[in-house]
């Protein structure tokens, strides 16, 4: 039979249907579409744009358009692109799709003109926009004079270029701009510049002629009044600007070292495909000829240079005007604009992708594409949904748009729902409430035998969540944080970080200063005013011998910036030494052995300073001890203890892979490191395991795509939530965004317009708030500033919105009258007082606790309450925090005791510690574990007592190396001995390239990812390592369209005393309860992708060692019975599959390890 016809010609599908979309949902047992679905569904191969409301089913309904049009036989499969903003979207999207076009064929409909064959339909391709724009560079670069040899480089990679280049650039170019902006400033402003020239398809030249003009025309103009020099604010605003253009000057430098080292960023492969779209016609041809459907989902977050990508090759910036482009959005969930995504870019849709009428009688006619709705919101109760279409009805566009968006409708079984409006007196109170309530809901379904409601507190700004995470930790109530980025400031990554910068740069007093104040040196006040005071006194000496003047007056400034403080630590005072500081003081006993213990450690990392980035992290890692704190962490496993650590020591690990090579490479990170720490704040935090019983904290841009029965919505303040403080333009001082008129989407941003002032204090005002003088010359004028409100309040509303449709049941919001230690009272936000008048008016909206006048103090109670904590603080009970009488500070009998943040452990330790000391010993069982332990043990320490020439095995190791210690032990130790780099092999790279890839399709960085460009880095590689078929068989097999629980899990366990730590490439779950993410009743499977080729007998016996010790430490982390988890090897170069059946179990793993030992010496 005949397969449907490749033609890229319009056609009517409804005309041309079998089967309507409702006949299709029957016949594979789903839902039936409703009428806005099946409209979406069953639409004519033509341009359409889809506005879909929040939690309105869009993914749903983008899958089953497919299944229509396949099982119509319109297309097949292989002709139809998806694509999305995130590797998880991406495969939900494509897993949804396929998984259907799979219980098509499983239905046995009859699909017109195709011979129903699971392999002639193949599967349909999802893709974030990043990947597809890396495709069309690597496929057809070589059209635009892009050497198929560039390479992609990261953040680390540019972020050298830059430093590099900004490094380099003439005092005198700096100070021309009238300031001199610092170079942290420069290089991070300069990056931003660069990403927002290439989203925007600019050049430098234009940047720059722009600026000139800019500049020029202030400068040309008169002060104002009888003022001879510009105002500060006029030379301010004129040294910002002046920056601004070096900083462009910096990225065509940039893009010059660029194209001479051979790379590019992930900026350059956007400009690059929107330049493959617009100037090769013959590519666009070729991929209209290649994808008849095209889906182009999340519309509203796409950039100036995605739009031109698309509409260069689909659409009528190009030939492609009328091809079958379906573009889904909603221009109410715009909440990433500050990433370059333009709300306004989705309502242009109509025009950039227009139909087409090629009917025979009429010349090719143009008109806007059609526009759907999807209104019905399967999420949300009612009440919620009312409040939700009020936040944005200022939005609404005028009735006659030619695109306005509907409002969203409830769904026919929606309940009532609950919205609750809370006053309170201070932030703290607020928190200590809503903790309080949604424990509540939890205590409630257990007392009831009931699941309880999944929970979650969203905040306008991380600043917001001190107080809430406050008063969980007080409550003892579990919960998890999303999107966190302070990675950099946990206390292990700190301590690591601090040790890193002390070995690149002695002089880092400050760095020093962290750690000996931390709680592992905890070294008094007294004795770190006492190593200051001997550092200055290194100093003077230091001075005195290179044959300084001793007489030359020295301030306290210049003689503190001259003393290092570990120069003091290096030189402490001896046991015979008779220096003394002021007044005879001498260091503690206990300072002073500690400080030793310090300064031996420094010694010895010193000397490892050299090494690769990620031995060099290990080595600290080991020397401090941190591997031991981190495994003994309580109420938490070894390997969720360790995952920040983790985190940092893969962030050191790829930029070893990317950054500069030699000596310099430590000092490279550790700047490339503060500049994410000063501009990015900081690297983001992996998150734990989901646990559906724990509280989520989280922002609400973070919260975009998730859901929860009940939301609580603290901090509902004017100037907080709306965040309209401090309102920003790309004239602000440090910034590097784009002019704002050179952007694609200018027409829908607040223009700065100065063209009618008559001196500079007009060309000023009109940049920030018009002065009454102005006005009064401008007459109609909008005033700019108020013009960047309205835009701002408008982003805040959609992020309101946002917020709201995250519950399902219950929302809550509330607002306080004092916030922090503010002296005035902070006014409600609007988004509060608009809920407020509903109430009464929609069912379901109601006040929960008021302030009545008595309540409402005109004095912030904050400002009365002093806190102190002591220092240094016993780390294993945590600081001691007091309320502190402001008058009388030093009255300590009068310090109220606050609720520890963290529970005491030191009482406990010692408890345990005593009892251990005093334990009469049990008879022991020598067949059990313990006892085989402990008999391993003592057999080994013998063996040791004559071992001349052993070798020590760390306290840990890997997964693999146990493999090898079975195989060839002796191997083993000489690499211990010795250690020898392995030079890396081509299987190796290919076996690492087609991990990442499955990552990616899987999502393993979890549900916050916005898309990672490095997609499109990964798949440059393809060609060279031969993925290509790799991903093929996968996409054909059983795997393709079944979902991983975990991806990448790590596990430790440990066998006959010795710490094993692995990741398990894939871990599935099938027969889960709900809400048991580890259940111990459900069917598990833990599958190794190999690459390589596949062993027999005894080799695949022994390779399958690693996955009993995988299958061991999956069983003991998460109390799951053995035999209730499976493990395979899945080859998938060569399309094979072995399921071990016959697994070692935990004394084999023992046996098998002792003996190896004992072959060692060890």
């Amino acid at each position: 039979m005949s397969t449907p016809q490749r033609s890229p010609a319009v056609m009517s599908a409804a005309a041309q249907a079998r089967y309507s979309p409702a006949e299709i949902a029957e016949r594979l047992g789903s839902f039936p579409p409703t009428q806005e679905q099946a409209e979406v569904i069953a639409a004519d191969l033509s341009p359409r744009l889809v506005i879909a409301g929040a939690g309105s089913g869009k993914t749903a309904t983008m899958a089953d358009r497919v299944v229509w049009l396949v099982a119509n036989g319109l297309v097949l499969p292989d002709q139809v692109l998806g694509v999305t903003f995130t590797r998880k979207a991406a495969g939900e999207l494509g897993h949804r799709i396929n998984a259907r076009l799979r219980a098509l064929l499983d239905s046995g409909l009859e699909i017109p003109g195709l011979a129903v064959d699971p392999e002639q339909l193949g599967h349909a391709e999802v893709s974030t926009y990043h990947s597809y724009a890396g495709g069309l560079v690597r496929d057809h670069g070589l059209r635009i004079g892009v050497e198929p040899g560039a390479t992609l480089i990261g953040d680390a990679d540019a972020y050298r270029f830059m430093h590099q280049i900004a490094s380099e650039l003439p005092i005198d170019r700096l100070q021309a701009t009238g300031g001199l902006p610092s170079l942290s400033t420069l290089v991070s402003g300069a990056l931003s510049l660069s990403s927002d020239m290439a989203e925007h398809l600019r050049t430098a030249e234009e940047v720059v002629a722009y600026l000139d003009g800019v500049i020029a025309h202030g400068q040309s103009l008169p002060p104002a009044g009888r003022r001879t020099e510009p105002t500060k604010d006029v030379h301010e605003l004129l040294v910002s600007l002046r920056t601004r253009r070096v900083m462009a000057e910096l990225v065509e430098q940039y893009a010059a070292a660029k194209a001479e080292a051979e790379v590019m960023d992930f900026g350059d492969l956007l400009r690059h495909a929107a330049t493959i779209a617009a100037e090769v016609p013959l590519v666009g041809r070729l991929e209209r000829d290649r994808w008849r459907v095209v889906l182009l989902d999340e519309f509203q977050d796409t950039s100036h240079a995605q739009m031109q990508i698309f509409s260069g090759l689909f659409g009528a910036a190009g030939e492609g005007a009328g091809h079958s482009v379906t573009a889904v959005g909603d221009p109410h969930q715009s909440i990433y604009g500050f990433r370059g995504a333009s709300a306004g870019q989705l309502f242009t849709f109509p025009h950039a992708f227009p139909v087409v009428d090629r009917s025979e009688d009429t010349a090719a006619q143009r008109s806007p594409a059609s526009v759907s709705h999807l209104t019905v919101a399967w999420r949300n109760d009612r009440a919620i949904l009312d409040l939700a279409n009020a936040v944005v009805a200022p939005l609404a566009q005028p009735d006659d748009a030619p695109v306005r968006v509907r409002p969203l409708r409830p769904r026919p079984e929606a309940g009532t729902g609950h919205v609750r409006l809370d006053e309170h007196l201070t932030d703290h109170e607020e928190a200590a409430d809503v903790v309080a309530r949604l424990a509540a809901l939890a205590d409630d379904a257990r007392e009831a035998g009931a699941e309880p409601p999944t929970r979650a507190v969203l905040c306008r700004t991380r600043s917001q969540f001190d107080p809430i995470l406050a008063a969980l930790d007080e409550a003892g109530v579990p919960y998890e944080v999303l999107g966190l980025t302070g990675l950099l400031t946990l206390p292990e990554v700190a301590e690591v970080l601090g040790v890193l910068h002390l070995l690149a740069d002695p002089t880092r007093s400050d760095r020093l200063l962290t750690l000996l104040a931390g709680p592992r040196w905890r070294i008094g006040t007294a004795d770190l005013a006492l190593l200051a005071e001997r550092a200055r006194f290194l100093a003077r000496l230091r001075a005195r011998a290179a044959g300084e003047p001793a007489e030359e007056p020295v301030s306290d400034e210049e003689e503190a910036d001259a003393a290092v403080l570990l120069e003091a630590v290096d030189d402490l005072p001896g046991e015979r030494s008779t220096w003394r500081g002021q007044h005879g003081a001498q260091f503690s006993e206990e300072g002073l052995a500690r400080l030793r213990r310090l300064r031996e450690l420094l010694r010895r990392l010193a000397r490892r300073a050299d090494d690769d980035l990620p031995d060099l992290i290990a080595e600290i890692e080991r020397s401090l001890g941190l591997d031991v704190e981190l495994a003994i962490r309580p109420g938490t496993s070894a390997v969720s203890a360790r995952r920040h650590l983790n985190a940092f020591v893969d962030v050191a690990r790829d930029f070893a892979a990317r950054g500069p090579a030699g000596p310099g490479r430590l000092r490279a990170f550790l700047d490339w490191v503060e500049s994410a720490e000063e501009h990015e704040k900081g690297l983001p935090i992996e998150g734990a395991e989901p646990d559906p019983h724990a509280i989520t904290v989280l922002t609400a841009h973070a919260a975009k795509g998730l859901e929860w029965d009940v939301v609580a919505v603290p901090g509902l303040l004017q100037a907080t939530f709306p965040s309209t403080s401090r309102i920003t333009s790309w004239m602000d001082k440090g910034s590097g965004a784009l002019p704002w008129p050179l952007r694609g989407d200018a027409r829908a941003l607040p223009q700065w317009d100065p063209s009618w002032a008559e001196d500079q204090r007009d060309w000023f005002g009109s940049s920030k708030r018009l002065m009454a003088a102005s006005r009064a010359k401008v007459g109609e004028v909008p005033d700019h500033r108020d013009l960047l409100f309205e835009h701002v309040l408008a982003d805040e509303r959609r992020l309101a919105y946002v917020a709201y449709t995250r519950a399902r049941r219950e929302l809550w919001l509330s607002t306080t009258r004092w916030k922090g230690t503010v002296t005035r009272p902070a006014p409600a936000s609007d988004f509060f007082t608009d809920a407020a008048q509903l109430v009464g008016r929609v069912p379901g909206i109601e006040w929960g606790r008021r302030l009545d006048e008595s309540e409402q103090t005109e004095t912030n109670p904050a400002l009365g309450r002093v806190r102190a904590a002591l220092w240094p603080f016993d780390p294993l009970d945590g600081p001691e925090v007091y309320e502190v009488d402001p008058d009388d500070p030093d009255a300590t009998d009068a310090w109220r005791p606050l609720p520890r943040r963290s529970r005491p452990r030191r009482a406990a330790v010692e408890a345990a510690a005593r009892a251990v000391r005093a334990a009469e010993p049990d008879a022991l069982d020598p067949d059990s574990t313990l006892g085989r332990q402990l008999d391993w043990v003592v057999r080994r320490e013998k063996s040791l007592q004559g071992a001349s020439d052993h070798v020590a095995l760390p306290s840990h190791v890997s997964v693999s190396l146990y493999g090898e210690l079975a195989s060839d032990p002796q191997k083993v130790a000489d690499q211990l001995r010795r250690p020898m780099p392995r030079q890396p092999a081509h299987a190796a790279r290919r076996g690492t390239a087609f991990h990442a890839w499955l990552e990616d399709r899987f999502d393993a960085s979890g549900m916050l990812d916005i898309d990672d460009p490095q997609d499109a880095a990964d798949a440059w590689m393809d060609d060279a390592l031969d993925l290509e078929s790799m991903k093929q068989w996968f996409l054909a097999s059983r795997w393709a369209d079944r979902t991983p629980a975990f991806v990448e899990a790590a596990v430790e366990t440990t066998v006959a005393g010795l710490t094993l730590r692995g990741r398990v490439d894939a871990i599935y779950r099938d027969g889960a309860r709900p809400g048991h993410p580890y259940d111990p009743q459900a069917r598990w499977e833990l599958v190794d992708w190999k690459t390589g080729a596949v062993p027999t007998g005894a080799e695949l016996e022994l390779k399958g060692l690693q996955l009993a010790v995988y299958r061991l430490a999956w069983s003991r982390l998460h109390a799951i019975p053995i035999e209730n988890i499976d493990a395979s090897f899945v080859y998938v170069a060569h399309g094979v599959e072995r399921r071990m059946t016959d697994l070692a179990d935990e004394e084999t793993l023992e046996r098998i390890l002792a003996d190896a030992l004992g072959r060692t010496g060890d």
